[in-house]
């Protein structure tokens, strides 16, 4: 005897809470969230901040948040009510996971995905990718970033794919930079995907606003490039160079530097080959304790991801896609780490993720249903596994 169809969709929601709520279980992270300090900092009239802290840039007897600053600005009115200490950075994320989820459905809706595709969609990417993970880390600035740097991203399509304003769809994409750099390279395809749309009104509608996305962008980067100079001495100074590291990243650091081929392999290996790696223990060494924290493979995790390649459209529109996103991953894979740590993802991909999602929702139409959908399941299972489960397994079989 089979439910009701909205039987079913009950008991799937309430599964989903569940999972959501088992993996909000784990321990927050212990030290101060970066971007409430750089927030508190601005209140106070000041760049720097109080330090020391995890990642934070020394330069000329200050400490400095070097990582990119709109996400500060989210957190502004937060902190102003609580201070960095008490602010509620995962509550600020889930609000922001469910802007992302409406607005990856508006996307596909401009698309043309039918909505019983579009649910399984919006779940492979808040459940079956690194976003997942990011929320319920967010309480530790590098997660963060990429949860409000998703949702720029999302903005910006859904306003190219649409409207195609190019204003908006600019400044969107230049939130998105300004929350991970490597979405720098979502700006060209937006300016691309709005000249695309605006083909029917003629020539000079379409300069106007392509080249209206691209100049609002490129106001986003110079105001990246004067915040650098104001607080490092030079525009193009990040501050990465100040993070003080250890093990074996100082080590690579010191002899190649932050961006060299010598990552490659192992960056590749990560992004593409790594299995899920649980390490077990317990007086009798059966019971899973955790995931590896250097991540699982693109391959293995998200699987669906290779969908993309059977999509189909405009030429220039498909060039520009995949060009935003091989471009990123090879820069990220030139790096010289991988997003270590991290649960069961590669966390890095979420700076390409959006646009290659729009590219998997394009191949959907040419793969049969029940592939990519098995796909989807098997991705969101095994974040369930990870992020929901495997802590309750462990305490099970601890017991026995």
């Amino acid at each position: 005897m089979s439910l009701p169809p909205i039987l079913k969709r009950a008991l799937l929601v309430l599964l989903a809470l569940l999972a959501i709520g088992l993996s909000f279980r784990r321990a927050p992270y212990p030290g101060p969230n970066l971007y409430g300090l750089q927030a508190q900092a601005w209140l106070e009239g000041r760049l720097d901040v109080a330090g020391p802290a995890e990642d934070l840039s020394l330069y000329d007897g200050r400490y400095y948040v070097a990582f990119p600053p709109f996400p500060s600005v989210v957190l502004l009115p937060v902190v102003a009510l609580t201070g960095p200490k008490h602010a509620p950075y995962r509550a600020v994320a889930l609000v922001l996971a469910v802007l992302a989820a409406w607005v990856a459905w508006r996307v596909l809706g401009r698309l043309d995905i039918p909505a019983s595709d579009r649910r399984w969609l919006v779940a492979a990417l808040l459940g079956g990718t690194a976003l997942w993970s990011c929320v319920v880390q967010s309480e530790a600035v590098w997660f963060l970033a990429h949860v409000v740097s998703v949702s720029c991203s999302l903005l910006a399509l859904e306003e190219a794919l649409g409207r195609a304003r190019g204003g908006w769809a600019g400044l969107w994409a230049g939130l998105a930079f300004l929350s991970r750099q490597m979405c720098i390279y979502l700006v060209p395809f937006i300016a691309v995907a709005v000249w695309l749309r605006h083909a029917e009104a003629g020539r000079r509608r379409q300069v106007l606003q392509a080249g209206t996305a691209l100049m609002v962008a490129g106001g986003c980067t110079l105001a990246y490039l004067w915040l650098n100079a104001a607080r490092f001495g030079s525009p193009f100074d990040t501050g990465y160079a100040g993070m003080p590291l250890g093990d074996f990243l100082a080590e690579r650091v010191a002899r190649y530097g932050l961006f060299h081929p010598a990552y490659v392999p192992f960056n590749f290996f990560h992004m593409f080959l790594e299995g899920p790696h649980f390490v077990f223990g317990g007086p009798r060494q059966l019971a899973p304790q955790y995931m590896g924290d250097m991540g699982t493979s693109l391959t293995l995790a998200s699987p669906f991801i290779f969908v993309a390649l059977a999509a189909r459209g405009q030429r220039p529109w498909l060039v520009a896609a995949w060009s935003a996103v091989l471009l990123a991953l090879v820069h990220m894979l030139h790096y010289y780490n991988n997003g270590w740590v991290q649960l069961n993802a590669q966390r890095f991909s979420l700076d390409f993720l959006p646009l290659l999602w729009v590219l998997v929702a394009l191949g959907t139409r040419r793969v049969e249903p029940r592939l990519w959908k098995v796909l989807v399941a098997w991705a969101v299972g095994l974040n369930v596994l990870a992020l929901s489960l495997l802590q309750v397994l462990a305490r099970v079989l601890q017991r026995l």
